[in-house]
């Protein structure tokens, strides 16, 4: 009897092995964080290699360059993967394929094979031995892919993008390695520039959700006379995902997930929707108050356009309203132009270009040398490009004195006009109202500044919303 019950015994406990050492495993895991660095560290050469089509964008929106095809690089060499360590991000790998290639059963086990034998090329931890196809969709003249490489807890994502039709290894040329890892979001935004006619657009622009998102698109936002905009919204996709071909990209998205609104905001997370190569051409000055300098005027007309079209805004012609040299306590006294773009609800988009950006750091995500601002076509209040504070002020021509309101309703700064036009040396976020007057002191107008202190992304009436 005793010897029966110590093999039952034993058998009970074949399958029982210790717990790790939780020390030891921590060890582990510093250790390989050490190795990916190092790793990463060596193949800095390599990830620095250009594709043949730069391609902007990814989860975490940053610029990024082509894989090297040859040589391969050494055994090892691969960047770190992130933890999923968000419900949203689980909920975007745990996701069917998107995307009007997803039927292709084929098609998307080929994507799945290749990019798997090509995951030292791609930086990718030979480890993450699961791949996924969250995105095979063919746009006006673009194919393109998001692939996931996984396992239970960490993830990696890679996108890549060829010409219509292309071909699993086209696609494989073709996709990014960022140039350093990135944290997992439950987003992927990116898009591709291409050369036309001597000059590079936007022609493929990508967002990528959680299944089950909607996803809706707006390119008809009008100003209002207060400052705020109006628009229709149109649904894109149920299923949390939206990819535009050329000339698509000039919209407004919003994605709503879980009832929330997880975005909104600019096409492709506002990762630019027009090559800052593209030439300036030349626009009319006739009309315009002050002196005018043509070249500086053709830049700002277009960088308004460009403005106009990333926030999914419609309006008229841009138009160039004024033109002179700044105070002088604005650094270098710059010439500058003022246009505007006006809605038919009477609101219009405004902005402030100076011949030559400041020196100094900029706010983080915008230009050096111009900002926006929301008016109406007989006054506008626009800030200063430069470190020092300051604002333009754009009124009827009669106008001869202006006065800055704070939200109290008292006077914090007054100035003179030329031409219907000055600048005042104050803090923006301080001023919520202007009113500006003739040589009798009488009131010809006054508005409220609602943008004129908001963050850069605002100024045009619409705050971009992050809240994955």
């Amino acid at each position: 009897m005793a010897d029966e019950i110590r093999q039952a015994l034993a058998r009970l406990a074949e399958p029982v092995v210790p717990r790790p050492d939780p020390y030891q495993r921590l060890l582990v895991r510093v250790g390989r964080r050490r190795q990916r660095r190092m790793a990463v560290t060596c193949v800095a050469g390599l990830v620095a290699v250009a594709m043949a089509l730069p391609v902007f964008g990814a989860a975490g929106r940053l610029t990024v360059t082509g894989v090297a095809s040859s040589p391969p690089p050494a055994v090892g060499t691969y960047q770190p993967a992130s933890r999923i360590d968000k419900p949203m991000v689980r909920q975007l790998l745990d996701s069917p394929t998107r995307g009007n290639l997803a039927g292709d059963k084929a098609l998307i086990a080929d994507i799945g094979r290749q990019y798997r034998t090509a995951r030292a090329e791609l930086l990718v931890d030979p480890t993450l031995d699961e791949v996924k196809v969250l995105l095979a969709h063919d746009a006006p003249g673009a194919r393109t892919v998001v692939v996931a490489f996984l396992d239970d807890s960490h993830a990696v994502l890679r996108h890549g993008s060829g010409q219509a039709g292309a071909s699993v290894p086209e696609l494989l040329r073709k996709t990014g390695t960022p140039d350093e890892p990135q944290p997992l979001e439950p987003h992927v935004f990116y898009g591709r520039y291409s050369p036309v006619n001597g000059r590079h657009v936007a022609d493929l622009t990508v967002g990528l959700a959680p299944a089950g998102c909607l996803v809706e698109a707006s390119a008809d936002g009008r100003i209002q006379p207060d400052g705020s905009v109006s628009r229709s919204w149109q649904v894109v996709s149920t299923d949390g995902f939206v990819v535009r071909g050329a000339g698509r990209a000039t919209e407004r998205w919003r994605f709503t997930c879980h009832g929330l609104v997880r975005y909104a905001g600019p096409a492709g997370g506002g990762l630019g929707v027009v090559s800052p190569t593209e030439a300036a051409s030349p626009v009319s000055t006739a009309g315009a108050r002050g002196s005018v300098n043509a070249r500086l005027a053709a830049t700002a007309v277009r960088d308004l356009r460009r403005e106009l079209d990333g926030h999914g805004l419609i309006g008229s012609t841009p138009q160039v309203i004024w033109g002179g040299r700044l105070p002088d306590w604005v650094s270098g006294a710059p010439a500058a132009v003022l246009v505007n773009s006006c809605s038919a609800d009477a609101g219009c988009a405004a902005l402030l270009k100076t011949e030559a950006g400041p020196p100094s750091q900029p706010e983080s995500g915008s230009p050096t040398d111009y900002w926006t601002a929301t008016g109406r076509p007989d006054l506008v209040v626009v800030q200063v490009p430069g470190e020092t504070g300051g604002v333009l002020v754009f009124g009827p021509e009669s106008a001869v004195h202006v006065e800055l309101l704070d939200r109290k309703g008292r006077k914090i700064a007054s100035g003179r006009f030329d031409a219907g036009a000055g600048a005042v040396r104050i803090d923006p976020r301080q001023v919520v109202e202007v009113q500006v007057f003739d040589t009798d002191r009488r009131l010809l107008r006054t508005g409220a500044t609602p943008n004129l202190g908001a963050d850069f992304s605002q100024r045009l009436g619409e705050p971009t919303v992050w809240a994955w």
